[in-house]
């Protein structure tokens, strides 16, 4: 054992309150980083459960003090789109890489030395032996810890709708190390960052209590083309026995146990309201939080006609998926005018996808006809040709409102047995 570490042991033992706490998820970003005073490496007090408090006092730990300790300005908690992040829970900092150059740290939170099947007596079912802090008797008895966003930097402006779950970790918090995945779809942050929120209700193995601690975060690595805003949160019900009737899509963290908020109802006898199956909550990125994104997810195959005129051809929709291709002709009308008459521009597409809209199948996609336009043909041919037909096939990116780099559409043109046909990058396309 190094030297320091005995030194900074031998202090803790010394003063046992400095170690006398449950869990917190330490990391770069997190409020109350080096306790109230800024410069304490043994603090605990982000730590401490929140139990029979009003609304406003356990809100991101206003009680303790610690929403009023952000991280430096230019520090955040990274939450890499599709990725994953890793934090530290430890009962104190002392145990975490934050502090004396993570030289405590070990595989538990305590910075302590446990079996691999630590586990409490009676074949795990007693609580762990000097473990009340983990509040579990067993790895498969830990309820599961969460994180939560709201894309707003002022702690004072966000409501409880706002700050969403967006990842579950099951069976946690145990070991210090711990992984947190990210939802794909996550937007960039707005200027100062989003809020974070980690959350973890225990069960049993001590006072039934919750925790929520804050952190500044912002989220990397976005991908532009399928980055989604998030819904509003609801809040979770209790469906263990009938996981049919969970509350499907964003959900709200839980409040338990509270003066003031406890959001969570039909909770059984000497049960508590949790971040697992019990209430609604699947383990991983949260990928159900996004506004529109909660549509049940079947394939379709259909064919649609819009108009006389018009029919929509060899169309797939899969609302699990974030594009659609159309295939769609249209024949326009040009009379005796030029076939370089504008009337097969951009319009005339729009009315196929506007009334296929109205299609049950396509009611999930917000198809906006904006991105569709052609290219009028060349002015030089001027047979006068009662129709032209125009056929253009489009995909429509859920998320999107202009073509991807690397859609192509395809367009033919017909008049008096002449055809022309090109094929061209939509960004080149002008109505």
């Amino acid at each position: 054992m190094s030297s320091r570490r005995e030194a900074v042991l031998a202090f803790l033992i010394t003063f046992p309150i400095a170690i006398t706490a449950h869990i917190a998820a330490f990391a770069p970003g997190m409020y109350c980083r080096n306790g109230l005073t800024g410069d304490n490496n043994n603090s605990n007090d982000p730590v401490a459960p929140l139990y029979e408090l009003s609304q406003s006092d356990w809100w991101f730990q206003h009680s303790r003090g610690c929403d009023a300790h952000p991280p430096p300005e230019d520090e955040f908690l990274e939450l890499p789109a599709g990725g994953s992040f890793t934090v530290q829970h430890a009962n104190n900092q002392a145990f975490s890489s934050l502090s004396y150059g993570g030289s405590l740290v070990t595989q538990w939170p305590d910075g302590g030395n446990h079996p691999d099947d630590w586990h409490g007596d009676w074949d795990g079912a007693e609580c762990l032996p000097g473990g009340g802090w983990m509040h579990a008797q067993n790895e498969s008895m830990a309820q599961g810890t969460a994180f939560a966003i709201a894309y707003e930097s002022d702690l004072s402006k966000i409501a409880m709708e706002d700050l969403v779950v967006f990842s579950v970790l099951a069976h946690t918090p145990w070991h210090t190390t711990a992984n947190y995945q990210v939802p794909a779809a996550l937007q960039a942050c707005p200027a100062g960052g989003c809020t974070c929120a980690w959350l973890w209700v225990p069960k049993g193995c001590g006072q039934a209590n919750m925790y929520m601690q804050g952190f500044k975060c912002n989220v990397t690595n976005v991908d532009e083309s399928i980055a989604k805003p998030l819904a509003k949160a609801q809040p979770a019900k209790w469906c263990k026995d009938n996981q049919a009737s969970c509350v499907s899509g964003p959900k709200q963290m839980i409040v338990f146990n509270q003066l003031e908020g406890d959001n969570v109802n039909g909770i059984p006898q000497y049960e508590t309201p949790v971040y697992n199956d019990a209430c609604g909550f699947k383990a991983g990125a949260q990928n159900d939080i996004f506004d529109g994104s909660a549509a049940p997810a079947h394939t379709t195959t259909t064919s649609a006609t819009a108009a006389s005129t018009t029919s929509i051809k060899s169309t797939t929709v899969s609302p699990s998926a974030t594009t659609v291709s159309i295939s769609a002709t249209k024949s326009i009308n040009t009379g005796a005018h030029p076939i370089s008459n504008p009337t097969s521009g951009a319009s005339s597409m729009s009315n196929i996808l506007s009334s296929t809209k109205s299609s049950a199948d396509f009611s999930i996609l917000p198809i906006s006809t904006s991105i569709i336009s052609s290219k009028t043909p060349d002015a030089s041919s001027n047979c006068a040709a009662p129709t032209s037909v125009v056929t253009v096939t489009v995909t429509v990116t859920a998320t999107s409102l202009t073509p991807d780099a690397t859609s192509t559409g395809t367009k033919s043109t017909s008049r008096n047995g002449h055809k022309r046909t090109s094929r061209e990058d939509w960004r080149t396309w002008k109505a």
